[in-house]
């Protein structure tokens, strides 16, 4: 549904897919026209929480999650931006747990970063801690092909 949820895909070999084309339609219902080990990288920012409302559409975590797994390739990577709700003082943890469910689909967690925003305030809650962040999760499908790894300096003593 097109501004509701987009999972953005980089498409190195087309196979059942027209090339620059725009897809209106579940997301689900593009990567199932999609061969095994199809994609490889995805970086989506997914509905969580309920925060918004997205004219009715229902957001089906798992089975995002596991078509995921099944059209990244080998050594492709997923990068999962999230947050979580405040309900009650708590905050829900959502987004650990789909980090946790992403590595029961055969995820390896990658890496763990953190999204800097503007401070928009305790999502649900005016009494917590302004949320300044967002947890970008990267999975990757076995070893990642390509890493941009930083130098590690030594510190002098």
């Amino acid at each position: 549904m097109l501004g509701a949820y987009h999972i953005f895909l980089i498409i190195k070999i087309q196979k059942t897919m027209e090339i620059n084309k725009i897809y209106n339609e579940s997301n689900l219902e593009t990567m199932a026209r999609m061969p095994d080990n199809f994609v490889d990288l995805t970086v989506t920012s997914p509905p969580y929480d309920n925060l918004r409302t997205y004219n009715g559409y229902c957001f089906d975590f798992e089975n995002v999650a596991k078509e995921l797994f099944r059209v990244t390739k080998k050594g492709g990577v997923v990068v999962w931006v999230v947050s979580d709700a405040t309900i009650n003082g708590s905050e829900t943890g959502t987004s650990f747990k789909q980090a946790l469910f992403f590595m029961q689909c055969g995820f390896n967690l990658h890496d763990t970063m953190i999204y800097e925003q503007a401070g928009t305030g305790a999502k649900g809650s005016n009494y917590a801690y302004w949320q300044s962040f967002e947890y970008m999760f990267v999975f990757s499908k076995g070893t990642p092909k390509t890493v941009n790894r930083i130098a590690d300096i030594l510190n002098s003593a």
